[in-house]
């Protein structure tokens, strides 16, 4: 190798140790002290590089969250489609969202501090919406063929909030007993036929709500449980 090419990789190399320590430092303060409360300073002394180093990588604030961003999505890994894959029944599909989703919770203990400030930051208004449509398609999917709508797919839609998880966690559930209830909650409102009515119009394309809305027969007997 010539020496100018080695030095030219060798440069490359140092410019992307550097990003990923910037990348690496942002994701560390922001879960220390949340997204808001974090500075360029800040993050330029956590990584140990000069503050023209981060804007150099980053021109702008936004930049630093979307690198961040990409970063967390690495380490935690959002459940998507695949994790439906080769189920066949709707409770058994409806177990495994439940339970992808919840994981997917517990790997990031950071959610909340995303969501607090997803009004000051555009890409992080970005990531809760996309994590919002997500939660809905892997219900929608879970359910197919039955569409449901209205009120009884905001309740179910809730119900899977990560703030319903962390409140199951801090009444000292596990997460397995979190999945559990959660579960059994949704089966009774949605795939019991003694307590819901639910349409089973097929859908086109699974993960897509359909016209008409589950009604909840609110005289059925509570479970024994």
């Amino acid at each position: 190798m010539a020496p100018r090419r080695y030095r030219m990789d060798r440069r490359a190399e140092s410019a992307e140790e550097t990003r990923r320590r910037i990348v690496r430092a942002t994701y560390e303060l922001h879960a220390e002290q949340g997204i808001a409360a974090t500075s360029v300073r800040d993050i330029a002394e956590r990584a140990d590089v000069a503050v023209g180093s981060v804007y150099h990588h980053f021109p702008s604030y936004d930049d630093v969250i979307r690198a961040c961003g990409a970063y967390t999505v690495s380490l935690t890994q959002p459940p998507g489609a695949e994790v439906l894959s080769g189920i066949a029944t709707p409770a058994a599909r409806l177990h495994a969202v439940v339970d992808a989703l919840f994981s997917f919770y517990r790997r990031f203990p950071g959610f909340e501090r995303v969501r607090a400030d997803r009004d000051k930051f555009a890409p992080l208004e970005e990531f809760v919406r996309a994590d919002e449509e997500n939660r809905r398609s892997l219900l929608a999917a879970a359910l197919h063929p039955r569409a449901i709508d209205g009120p009884a797919l905001a309740i179910a839609f809730a119900l899977l909030d990560v703030a319903v998880y962390r409140a199951l966690c801090a009444s000292r559930l596990s997460h397995a007993a979190a999945v559990r209830e959660i579960v059994n909650l949704l089966e009774r409102s949605l795939l019991d036929p003694g307590g819901a009515r639910a349409s089973t119009r097929t859908r086109a394309a699974p993960g897509r709500t359909g016209a008409r809305a589950l009604q909840i027969r609110s005289t059925r007997k509570k479970d024994p449980k």
